[in-house]
């Protein structure tokens, strides 16, 4: 029962680690005399922004989870080994017109557990983000970007072994399409001062997904069939404010909900799980040295939650628009 635990709670880390987040971009907003802010963050809520034709962004993100317990459908936490999962994943985009870009994500992942470890790479992730609106900094709306995105299931998910204690897992086998609006809005408070608020908000569908053996979706060496994951709903507010043309402040407060998984076919163990839901803040300090080279690093964790683990995650990033 152990392994199937810490097997639930890396497929629930996988589904978070695609919706991670990028930079701020103000490169097309027009200031008009107002000094230009220098942003990064926030950590987890993205850009309002697509990236221009003939400009690339890099931004490597360094994600240091601990799963130290679970929230049982109860909300109640209870205990769980350590589990330490240390992700690299590097985010890539380029403008192609003047309202889209292209985005790839992949990850890598070092994982370890009472005295397992493993290492490989993960689910890459690909995205097209489209610029409904853009604005002035004078006017009142804000800017819109809807984003249609998919995981390529390169990742190891199925015929695991069992004395990995979930180590070796590595994807989740499902194509999950999403569609995903962000909504930004920037305002000028006095000399370098602003604040910027976000809302990120979209739905996952889960694919129907081949398993053989042991997998992220439980079962056992003798498992054959079909899981059907839940699909996923998530929104994020998110806020950032700038102190000084160098450094600023930023916060999330994360919500995700995802319905119950199902299994069909042969298996001597259960594979469905019931639904989950997850409430996290992520709190984050920003250090910038020119609008278009930063730093930001801080602390996402888990506030309460249902069937998700408790975690905690130490993240650094650093953005490079060129």
């Amino acid at each position: 029962m152990r392994i199937l635990t810490v097997l639930r709670l890396t497929f629930f880390l996988f589904s978070f680690f695609s919706l991670f987040a990028d930079e701020e971009e103000t490169h097309d907003i027009s200031f008009k005399g107002y000094p230009t802010p220098w942003f990064t963050g926030p950590l987890i809520a993205p850009s309002g922004y697509t990236v221009q034709p003939g400009h690339f962004l890099l931004q490597p993100y360094f994600n240091s989870f601990i799963d130290i317990g679970v929230y049982n459908s109860h909300w109640k936490i209870e205990p769980i080994p350590n589990f330490y999962n240390i992700n690299l994943r590097v985010i890539c985009r380029t403008g192609v017109t003047k309202w889209m870009d292209v985005q790839i994500v992949p990850h890598i992942f070092y994982k370890e557990t009472q005295g397992e470890k493993s290492a490989g790479f993960g689910d890459l992730s690909l995205a097209f983000n489209f610029q409904l609106l853009t604005y002035e900094l004078t006017d009142p709306w804000p800017s819109l970007k809807f984003t249609l995105q998919t995981l390529i299931p390169s990742g190891k998910y199925q015929k695991l072994n069992p004395h990995r204690k979930g180590t070796d897992a590595r994807g989740n086998g499902c194509w999950y399409p999403e569609a995903a609006l962000v909504v930004a809005k920037l305002w000028h408070l006095s000399g370098i001062h602003y604040l910027e608020a976000r809302l990120h908000t979209g739905y996952r569908i889960g694919t129907p997904t081949s398993i053989k053996g042991l997998s992220v979706y439980g079962g056992d060496e003798t498992t054959r069939g079909v899981a059907y994951p839940g699909n996923i709903f998530f929104i994020d507010g998110a806020l950032q404010y700038k102190l000084t043309q160098s450094w600023s402040l930023a916060c999330d407060t994360y919500y995700l909900h995802r319905n119950r998984s199902r299994f069909s076919g042969k298996t001597s163990t259960a594979t469905a799980r019931p639904s989950t839901e997850q409430f996290s803040l992520a709190p984050a300090i920003e250090y910038n040295w020119s609008k278009d080279f930063g730093i930001i690093g801080g602390i996402w964790f888990s506030v309460i939650g249902r069937n998700t683990p408790q975690f905690i995650n130490g993240i650094l990033s650093l953005n490079a628009y060129f």
